[in-house]
């Protein structure tokens, strides 16, 4: 039985204090605002909330990746003593992370002779990541082996089912995850689109409603869909401080799908990612 441990970066939408009881290692990603660079986790006396209204008020922001030499120290902690490591955190296609931590996972396999530490690739984020540790854990408890839980893990990143509401699409257009055309949709027409995730793990624009209550109707529609034909058995749903939105959207899958209270986990956005969406964000992921 291989000795893992899980870890994951700040995307995950996971405070320190939750990491810890789930004990989950992680590594934080960065976020600089008007000019003044934060790590994910500094400033814990501003509550989420208090951030996501921030965001309507600042000039520029952007955000920062996670170095291969912090990867390799933090790791190292673990693969010294004879504890494989297995990494899954924000989507490689919104940020040079994964790649990072790739690169130092194969440095250390290389090292040690034998596979130290895996790194999948969630096509996710928030809690999307999470999921895939949910899944993570429950493979560990079956005492599979590292390469067993990182093609199992692959597996499920391609299944699950992601999308979310972003009411202001400049965010995503000045952290490079939309070009301009796509993000000028939105306030030349009005427009909030559906953004669905690829299972590369891409950003793309799906719906497009005239408004608010529309683009959440259709998220409602859309997911029940994709619980009832995918066989999805969990739901998590992040947002930036919107709960009667998050509300509403758990109560229909509730009633529409044979998904209980305790499949669905809610929870809030944090910083890092907040800066890539904007406030007033609503995303969904099944799995």
């Amino acid at each position: 039985m291989d000795k893992i441990q899980i870890f994951t970066d700040s995307t995950t939408s996971l405070s320190p204090e939750e990491c810890k009881k789930l004990k989950i290692e992680y590594v934080e990603t960065s976020y600089m605002l008007d000019g003044d660079l934060h790590s994910a986790f500094d400033a814990e006396e501003v509550s989420l909330p208090e951030f996501y209204k921030t965001l309507t008020e600042i000039k520029s922001c952007s955000t920062g990746c996670v170095n291969p030499i912090t990867f390799e120290e933090a790791f190292e902690k673990f693969t010294s003593k004879g504890i494989k490591v297995l990494y899954t955190g924000l989507s490689a296609s919104l940020s040079s992370t994964f790649e990072n931590a790739k690169i130092v996972a194969e440095k250390l396999n290389s090292k040690y002779g034998k596979k130290m530490v895996a790194v999948v690739d969630s096509r996710s984020a928030s809690y999307g990541t999470l999921a895939l540790i949910e899944r993570a854990e429950e493979l560990i408890k079956n005492d599979m082996t590292l390469e067993q839980i990182e093609e199992e893990l692959d597996k499920a990143a391609k299944s699950m089912s992601v999308a979310f509401v972003a009411h202001d699409l400049n965010f995503m257009y000045r952290s490079g995850r939309l070009n301009a055309l796509e993000a000028g949709l939105g306030k030349l027409f009005k427009i909030v689109p559906i953004v669905y995730v690829s299972e590369s793990g891409k950003l793309k624009l799906g719906d497009k409603c005239l408004g608010s209550k529309l683009a959440y109707k259709t998220l409602k529609t859309k997911f029940v869909n994709y619980i009832q034909t995918k066989a999805h058995t969990k739901c998590y749903i992040t947002s930036c401080d919107m709960p009667e939105e998050i509300e509403e959207l758990k109560k229909y899958i509730l009633e529409n799908t044979n998904l209980k209270e305790e499949d669905i986990k809610t929870g809030l956005i944090d910083k890092t990612l907040a800066c890539c969406c904007g406030p007033k964000t609503v995303a969904i992921f099944c799995l």
